[in-house]
Order: structure tokens, then sequence, then C-alpha cells
């Protein structure tokens, strides 16, 4: 079972191919383009785009169909990933919303933040409500640079803050491949924590014929 490699360390020197397994949860905040996150993650995840629910979608049946491999689960070109939009995130009602949906599935969420001013209340209240829901919260990313020169999200925010997605022109092409490189390994290794404290499941993985 993966997450018994996780729990044993054996993940912990994971590549950007075994991000698949993750199963993971992005959540644009306020004033991220979902579209460009999409993209950007598209990169993060070795091409495999996240798969983006309707609207109105059951999020219960979203997330079965995501973890099986019967024909109604999305397109093998989508990946394992999932893309809410910020609105779709929060409650709905009781038994029927996203947060129940994914503290239900143990799915991991990694929140991205938009480089405006109060994005870090933003983050803290969605982080706060993740860990009261009892979802497993991979953690931040920015979209951009979302914070200020004398802000360190890393020691000050108080959420396990993994990078920025490379948004926008890179100085250099190598600078965004470091981008990539590194969330990509905060990525792994917030999992590998998630896991060994059995907080979070990967994605089933097909059964041997």
């Amino acid at each position: 079972m993966l997450e018994a490699e996780a729990r044993s360390g054996a993940f912990k020197g994971t590549t950007a191919s075994r991000l698949g397994v993750i199963a993971g949860v992005v959540c644009p905040l306020h004033g991220v383009d979902p579209q460009a996150v999409a993209e950007d993650m598209t990169m993060v995840l070795g091409g495999r785009p996240p798969f983006r629910p309707e609207t109105d979608a059951d999020p219960f049946r979203v997330l079965a169909a995501l973890a099986s491999d019967t024909p109604a689960a999305p397109s093998p070109d989508h990946g394992s990933w999932l893309l809410l939009a910020t609105e779709s995130a929060a409650p709905h009602g009781p038994g029927a919303d996203w947060s129940a949906a994914l503290a239900a599935f143990r799915r991991p969420l990694l929140l991205v933040a938009a480089p405006q001013a109060g994005w870090e209340g933003q983050a803290r209240a969605y982080g706060a409500m993740a860990r009261q829901g009892g979802i497993p919260l991979l953690g931040v990313a920015g979209h951009g640079e979302p914070h200020a020169p004398h802000f360190d999200p890393a020691v000050e925010l108080g959420l396990p803050w993994l990078g920025c997605l490379p948004a926008g022109a890179a100085p250099t092409a190598q600078a965004r491949q470091e981008q990539l490189w590194w969330l990509r390994e905060q990525l792994c290794f917030r999992w590998w924590r998630l896991c060994r404290t059995e907080q979070a499941m990967g994605r089933p993985m097909p059964a041997k014929g």
C-alpha cells in the first residue's frame, strides 16, 4: 500500500511522477483565476490536468468516481487531482457540501493564494475550516508571490507554506523549473507527513489481475 510506504519513510525520496497517487484537491482562494491555476498545476503534475467538476455536481459522487476505475470515472487524460472554485469549497448544507465530502474521503487540500492584500487572513480562515472539518491540509501555495517583503509565510503564516506556482513570466527558464521542482517536493513531503499521522489517503491502486 502507498500509505504504508509513506508511513515507513519509503516515499520520502519521491519524484514528480508519484504526485498522481496523492489524489489532492486544489482550492484557489479569492482573487485567484481557477483556469490559470489549472494550467500551472498541469505543469506541476507532469502534464495531467486536475479534474474540474461542474458547479452543481454532487461532491460525494464526484469523489467516488475519481476513486474508482469504473466507466463512470473521469477521463484518464485527467490525473487524480481535483480543482475546486473558491465558492465550491465552502459549505452548502449538512451532508451535501464539499467540506463534508473532502473530509469523508480524506482528500488532502492545497490552498492557492493570490498576491493581494489580506491573503494571509483568507488563507488562515480556510486552513482553520479544513482542520476543524477534518480535511487533511497539504498547505498553502502562492499564485505568484503573495506576500510583502517583510512577511515570511513559512514562519509567520501558521500554516504549512509550500512555495509558489510559477505564475507569469519567471526571470529565467531555470528559475521556473526550480519553482516547479520545489513545489513538487513540498507537496510530496507534506503528503508523506499526513500519511505518517494517518490523516490522508492516496488514490486506490488498481487490483492486479
